[in-house]
């Protein structure tokens, strides 16, 4: 009989010393995300556009160059004119911001940009049309390519547009020699032919 018990207590003491090892070992903290990740994070339970923008250009934990990057990706069908009533009249502000960082305007915010024309005009419109502009001069394959790709002819004909003004304020004859040029030296497909005889079209009608 004594033995018996001695075996017993024997394993209720061993599974009290394994319930106690474990209880004691630290639980792995969750890993804190970046100002610029928790930002990010937090702007899409907001529900417009400009809402999700508006958030990130007057957020206080992050560089501007941050900034512009995560309010590239958040552009897709915004209208200005909600913008501008949200943000007391920034809508400007906010282009020259973007415009002054589009150096940091990568190929997949071409979509997101050129879908965010939706009420745009006076001060506002030249800006954006800077913006895009400095990007064709940049990045002539890559942005006749997303306005080929670009499923909105609407949006697609007023970013050309925009383009076309922009690219006005310098020499159009040899602007449109250039763009030929470059034409010839590409194998494009209907749509981005498209894309350049329209272009072409809005240089010859500002």
């Amino acid at each position: 009989m004594f033995k018996r018990h001695a075996a017993y207590y024997g394993f209720v003491l061993a599974l009290l010393i394994v319930v106690t090892a474990c209880s004691n070992i630290p639980s792995k903290a969750p890993a804190s995300l970046s100002p610029s990740e928790a930002a990010t994070s937090a702007v899409t339970n907001l529900e417009s556009p400009a809402e999700r923008v508006l958030s990130l250009y007057e957020g206080e934990d992050m560089s501007t160059e941050d900034k512009a990057t995560n309010m590239l990706a958040h552009l897709e069908d915004m209208d200005w004119t909600e913008y501008n009533r949200l943000s007391n009249g920034k809508t400007l502000e906010t282009l020259e911001l973007l415009y002054t960082h589009r150096s940091l305007i990568q190929p997949e915010h071409y979509t997101s940009l050129f879908l965010a024309t939706t009420n745009l005009d006076g001060a506002s419109a030249e800006q954006y049309a800077a913006i895009v502009g400095e990007l064709f001069t940049k990045d002539r394959e890559g942005v006749v390519q997303a306005l080929a790709d670009l499923g909105d002819e609407a949006s697609r004909q007023s970013v050309i547009s925009s383009i076309a003004y922009h690219l006005g304020y310098q020499d159009v004859a040899q602007v449109k020699q250039e763009v030929r040029q470059w034409q010839t030296n590409k194998v494009l497909h209907d749509a981005e032919k498209d894309v350049i005889a329209s272009l072409i079209a809005a240089l010859d009608n500002p």
